[in-house]
């Protein structure tokens, strides 16, 4: 058996899949100060440091900035070729195979920003009454786009990420409580509360229901392919054996005796609970960053039990390996994994599915 683990930079993620989501987190954030600079500036926001004209200056450069790193998003997710998202699928809802959901909900926003940034330049020519009615879409747009990372971005999970978003949830809500406590707006009072009310709770149980649940790639309408090589959920495993779950790990390379040789260790654990305890041990000619394979094991052992299973790599290509392991009992079960190096640290899922006694 022979075949090549490439490295994280040939078949994992891409320069342009860390764009995407850094120019997503940053329009985030610039589009929230701008709503909140807007809240502001129409209750009247002025400080002696700060005046009017300086904070509206700012809210217009803010806007222009949401808008270049919005376009800079769309432009590295169409360019990226890991998922299937075409341009007409940055305008149009509901015509992309990836998170059709959610990647529609960045669709509305985009559509909506672009009409608040069309207006804006067409002022001159439009009644005020009219810019005034579309430029209140900015408001719209912001818990949209807020929603559309949530559910489209595959790092939603992560502490920071989601303090983050709390943090800009927390800058609006507090900025449209000010406004709404000034008494010239007690008319728009109620619908103001409502919103205050409905956009954090709606967030929190989406969040709850949503990204922080198990499984919600899948759920979240991301096609079978980016997947990975899932094994199908089968009962029989024993041991306390999960039939799929992410992985993390570290990783160990070291020079084999022979010259030309190498090593490539990965020891890590499962997102599980209890997690499953992993070690990929992988030998062969240094190809790269990666391993042009020779021979390989794995070992898998359920943190509920003291016995594991282990075997031989049967297969390698590119990023996905797969082994029989053999446990107690002479019991079978065939491993399927996703591997992605990034120097020190590998991250992928397992799956586990019975292969039948021994």
């Amino acid at each position: 058996m022979t075949g090549r683990l490439l490295s994280s930079a040939a078949v994992g993620p891409s320069p342009l899949w860390y764009a995407t989501r850094a120019t997503g987190v940053i329009a985030l954030v610039l589009l929230t100060a701008t709503v909140v600079l807007g809240v502001a500036g129409t209750a009247r926001f002025t400080v002696p440091r700060w005046p009017r004209v300086v904070t509206a200056g700012l809210h217009r450069d803010l806007s222009l900035l949401v808008v270049g790193f919005v376009g800079a998003h769309v432009l590295t997710t169409v360019l990226d070729s890991y998922a299937p998202i075409g341009w007409i699928s940055v305008v149009l809802p509901f015509t992309s195979s990836y998170r059709p959901l959610w990647l529609s909900l960045g669709a509305i926003a985009c559509d909506l920003l672009l009409a608040v940034m069309l207006t804006s330049l067409l002022r001159v020519r439009l009644g005020y009454r009219s810019w005034r009615a579309v430029h209140w879409l900015a408001y719209a747009c912001w818990p949209i786009a807020l929603w559309h990372g949530l559910g489209t971005g595959t790092d939603s999970r992560l502490t920071w990420l989601l303090g983050l978003d709390a943090v800009c949830v927390a800058a609006v809500a507090c900025a449209v409580w000010w406004r709404i406590s000034l008494p010239e707006y007690t008319r728009s009072r109620i619908p103001a509360l409502l919103a205050l009310a409905a956009v954090p709770l709606i967030t929190i149980i989406f969040v709850l229901v949503g990204p922080l649940r198990p499984g919600w790639a899948r759920r979240a309408g991301t096609p079978v392919t980016l997947l990975g090589a899932a094994a199908p959920a089968v009962s029989g495993l024993g041991a306390g054996l999960q039939p799929s779950s992410r992985f993390t790990g570290l990783v160990t390379r070291t020079r084999g005796p022979a010259a030309g040789q190498a090593t490539i260790s990965v020891t890590g654990q499962t997102a599980g609970s209890p997690p499953e305890y992993l070690r990929i041990v992988l030998h062969g000619r240094p190809d790269g960053a990666g391993v042009a394979l020779s021979r390989g094991s794995v070992r898998v052992r359920p943190g509920s039990s003291q016995s594991s299973f282990s075997g031989p790599v049967v297969l390698l290509r590119g990023q996905h390996l797969a082994a029989v392991l053999r446990g107690p009992a002479g019991s079978a079960v065939r491993a399927t994994l996703t591997l992605v190096i990034h120097g020190r640290t590998a991250t992928g899922r397992l799956s586990l599915r019975t292969a039948g006694p021994a």
